[in-house]
């Protein structure tokens, strides 16, 4: 895996100007909302907290990071590969999937249109400390989220030069006559001179001006879903763009709302506290311990590139569990009505792709997947189809398949899958879910464990 980080600056001004902002406790979420997503995908957080000039009003911190960036990561011995600069007014989502998979390696950002005539007074008030550059407003972008590597350290120094060169010009603009922005308008005219590659983020990474997009509201028209549509919509959340003294309550106050997520053990409770059903509840579901072993198993960074095929997702209780480890989960069930079900399960997340489609039909064909859930036929001969196709169609898959414990029909499942496991010269990696004598809620017990895994990678 790459070495990739994430800095965030967080330093508190010395100027008394900068109280506007209200305090600064906000920045604590920030930090701790990006140092569980860093450690959910394997990367470091890194606290930019040492600028190399004292005097933060005249170098503001916006400004000083790009100039200090590299040679602070130098100084504290920080190997990376690529670096995303986040500001401490950001949340990225718990779930939010891997930025840095889009980068291409170019300079990554976020197109920056959410005020247009902010962003045209800034683009004109700094027009001419730029010789009268032509800016392409279209391709504007903020600052507030890059993605860089080491191939922009000379565009970071040149910026750092142009400043220095023009500090008090520079200063006047920011406090005086533009009021505009600090660095993200300059960087915009360096890029754009420069010719440096872009690469764009699509716009959930990058969700801002919450307020006046009404992002902070739910669809008081349906009323069955009250989470905000920053939340469903988003994965990195921007508080800004409102009145900066509001902001320290605004992050609380979401906090409050979604902070519990970013617990470790916040999805374990949630399946033990049956929020997710279980066996215990639904005789067709997967026990709670089926549910907690997939997610010990399958929650690694290195599952969030694969893709889950769950043929039977019944409810879809299962697939939310799945959905928390794969980066793509495709639910296969042979009812409208079960699928529209297994939605609302989901709706919190949004890399579920549900199928209404009989898995036995000549027209269905087994879908592009790493790991294939198995729970739809349970007769000997259906689980010993089952398992030719899907090698037939994904010889390396990893398989798991419930009911292995199960006594109906004379333990035919359990059966079968020994008898492909031979055929197939297969291993049986893991048992998981509940053991020999666990009692289901209509009244079946089982005889071996629950479920098993095969090439498990």
């Amino acid at each position: 895996m790459s070495k990739n980080i994430v800095v965030i600056p967080m330093i508190i001004p010395k100027d008394k100007n900068l109280d506007k902002f209200g305090g600064w406790e906000w920045m604590t979420y920030s930090k701790k909302a990006w140092q569980f997503w860093c450690d959910m995908n394997g990367y470091e957080l890194v606290i930019y907290d040492e600028p190399s000039i004292e005097d933060t009003s005249k170098y503001r911190i916006t400004i000083q990071r790009w100039f200090d960036i590299f040679d602070f990561l130098d100084k504290k011995d920080i190997k990376y590969d690529q670096i995303a600069m986040a500001d401490a007014c950001t949340i990225p989502k718990w779930n939010c999937p891997d930025f840095f998979e889009f980068t291409d390696n170019k300079l990554t950002v976020g197109h920056e249109n959410d005020n247009l005539r902010w962003i045209y007074e800034s683009v004109q008030g700094y027009k001419d400390i730029f010789n009268g550059y032509e800016l392409d407003i279209s391709r504007y972008f903020c600052s507030g989220f890059m993605i860089f590597n080491k191939s922009h350290r000379e565009l970071f120094s040149k910026f750092k030069k142009f400043y220095m060169e023009n500090t008090d010009e520079f200063v006047k603009l920011q406090t005086e006559t533009v009021k505009r922005g600090t660095c993200q308008t300059p960087l915009n005219y360096l890029v754009q001179m420069n010719n440096i590659d872009l690469t764009y983020l699509p716009k959930p990474y990058r969700l801002s001006h919450l307020y006046r997009k009404e992002m902070l509201n739910h669809n008081w028209q349906l009323n069955e879903d009250k989470t905000p549509f920053f939340v469903k919509y988003g994965y990195v959340w921007f508080f800004s763009g409102f009145d900066k003294q509001v902001r320290n309550k605004l992050m609380t106050q979401a906090w409050d709302l979604v902070g519990k997520h970013y617990d470790k053990n916040y999805f374990i409770n949630k399946i033990n506290s049956e929020g997710i059903k279980s066996k215990g509840i639904d005789k067709n579901a997967t026990t709670t311990k089926f549910k907690k072993d997939i997610y010990h198993i399958f929650n690694e960074p290195r599952y969030k590139d694969m893709t889950l095929l769950e043929l039977g997702s019944h409810h879809g209780n299962s697939t939310r569990v799945y959905a928390e480890c794969f980066g793509k989960v495709i639910g296969v069930d042979a009812t409208a009505d079960n699928v529209a079900k297994a939605k609302v399960c989901c709706q919190d997340v949004n890399n579920v792709e549900f199928i209404v489609a009989d898995v036995y039909s000549n027209d269905f064909e087994i879908p592009e997947a790493d790991v294939v859930n198995i729970d739809v036929g349970h007769t000997y001969e259906l689980v010993c189809y089952d398992i030719d196709r899907v090698l037939k169609k994904l010889p390396n898959a990893t398989l798991i398949i419930d009911d292995y414990g199960n006594p109906r029909q004379n333990s035919e499942v359990k059966r079968a899958i020994l008898d492909k496991v031979k055929e197939h010269n297969l291993k049986i990696d893991k048992f998981i879910g509940e053991d020999d004598g666990y009692i289901c809620v209509h009244g079946l017990v089982f005889n071996d464990r629950e479920a098993v895994i095969i090439n498990l990678k």
